[in-house]
């Protein structure tokens, strides 16, 4: 039995005032959409422009919204991989776009491919990343403009798990699309085989290479993340209930424009929206506010009956430490108490989106685990609540030799993978090692152990051929 979502986070009243100023910055103040083909959809609908101006009114955004699918699901390679977005439990993809590795030896340093294959084989490996992700690093060895083919690539090789595409314009959208139908087969509409992340440009604005994949994955009908990264006191206003009504704004001019374009297209809503830190102006990710955002935008989506995406182990911190531990654990943990439907930046993230970490990855995947299991609740039934083994077993009794403990033992509590519960005496006998120790052994040993699930020769030969087309 899953516990209920955590209590709403807003009254009823502020959901309404969110939802009328943003309402009113669709239609008085308007969204930037610098890119001629989208222009052209939303003219074709009677929404009217101004330049690159475009202004919703409040009917013509619930009537585009009311196409949107509560529910869908991405389909991998493996179809026992397939994941449902919308379906009370959420999804888990890895951390995405970070320019930099930390390592637990060699500290900060540029990402190579050879890193990113090995992030891929890791993602595969782990058993809560419910996606192998996609633009997991930046790998600073190879051409930017073959980067995102190679990428994907290397997820298809590597893994059976459902992928994230490129956004990185309509040359990256179509790429992948091409490549997706090499791997699937058949006609891809009506058929989500991976997800798009578009991100929004706050304050009310996207950019055209993120329009570009945006039209050109809702064409396909494939599954795209609306996302805003607003910075409460520099590209959104200082309070939260403002960041919240600038970026429901922009976010809802583009899922309106997925759903004018091809009416059904799974579009998630989604956010990671927070404050800047006022004595730095860094950004601050594990701040509370942005565990506010969290709960304030999952119950928006809600409100609006479309899937969320937000949270992650988000930390501020550079190295793993407690700090990355405590920070990361309270955004997952409000991610999935708060119904979020997906969590992109599940593990791995460093220093607010700069680093991605090895020994995170496998960290940070522990914690969703015990984050799930807390989610599945407390099953109560006769079974369960065991009266007859308690009166067989009698006052200053003991149940672990009971058959009701036998029969129950290896399935009834989570097991973790790294965590030390051996006590004080056997870890200073067994070298003393600290979870960052058990961290760095569990990845290099899932990595070493990889072996590519099966792919026939014939796809196989294809995608190398269309990769080799490509970049050569």
């Amino acid at each position: 039995m899953t516990p209920q979502n955590m209590r709403e986070y807003l009254p009823t009243e502020a959901v309404t005032q969110i939802h009328q100023t943003s309402m009113r910055l669709l239609e008085n103040v308007g969204v930037d959409f610098p890119y001629p083909a989208a222009l052209a959809v939303f003219k074709r609908h009677g929404v009217r422009t101004a330049g690159t101006l475009v202004y919703l009114t409040e009917a013509q955004l619930l009537q585009a919204l009311a196409t949107v699918p509560q529910q869908f699901t991405v389909q991998a390679r493996n179809p026992a991989r397939n994941v449902t977005v919308g379906g009370g439990r959420t999804v888990f993809a890895p951390g995405y776009g970070a320019p930099f590795i930390v390592d637990a030896v060699e500290g900060r340093r540029a990402p190579t491919m050879a890193d990113y294959h090995a992030l891929v084989k890791l993602a595969h490996a782990l058993p809560n990343q419910d996606m192998s992700g996609h633009l997991l690093v930046e790998p600073g060895d190879i051409s930017a403009d073959t980067a995102p083919i190679q990428m994907l690539h290397a997820h298809m090789v590597h893994s059976d798990k459902a992928f994230l595409g490129s956004t990185v314009g309509q040359r990256g959208a179509r790429h992948t699309l091409e490549m997706a139908h090499i791997l699937f087969g058949g006609d891809l509409r009506d058929k989500p085989v991976c997800l798009g992340l578009i991100n929004s440009l706050t304050p009310l604005r996207y950019s055209t290479e993120m329009l570009e994949a945006l039209v050109t994955y809702a064409e396909a009908r494939q599954p795209v993340i609306i996302a805003a990264l607003a910075m409460a006191g520099s590209t959104a206003p200082v309070t939260l209930a403002g960041v919240l009504a600038v970026q429901t704004a922009e976010l809802l001019a583009g899922v309106a424009l997925t759903q004018l374009i091809s009416p059904g297209t799974p579009v998630i809503f989604g956010s990671t929206s927070t404050n800047i830190d006022m004595k730095s102006g860094a950004l601050a990710i594990g701040s509370p506010e942005l565990s506010q955002m969290i709960a304030a935008h999952a119950q928006l989506a809600r409100f609006y009956k479309v899937p969320s995406r937000s949270g992650g182990a988000l930390t501020d911190a550079s190295c793993v430490d407690a700090q990355a531990g405590f920070e990361g654990m309270m955004a997952l943990l409000t991610t999935v108490n708060c119904g979020v439907d997906f969590m992109l930046h599940a593990g791995g993230i460093l220093s607010a989106y700069l680093a991605f970490s090895f020994e995170k990855f496998v960290l940070d995947d522990e914690m969703c685990g015990m984050v799930r299991r807390f989610h599945e609740g407390i099953v109560v039934e006769p079974v369960t609540l065991a009266y007859d083994v308690v009166a067989g077993v009698g006052p200053g009794g003991n149940f672990l030799a009971d058959d009701h403990t036998v029969a129950r033992c290896r399935t009834e509590f989570w097991r973790p993978a790294l965590s030390d519960r051996a006590g004080l005496e056997a870890w200073m006998a067994g070298g003393q090692k600290t979870a960052l120790d058990r961290a760095r052994q569990r990845w290099q040993k899932l990595v070493a152990g990889h072996i590519d699930p099966p792919l026939d020769e014939i796809t196989a030969r294809q995608l190398r051929a269309f990769v080799e087309e490509h970049t050569g």
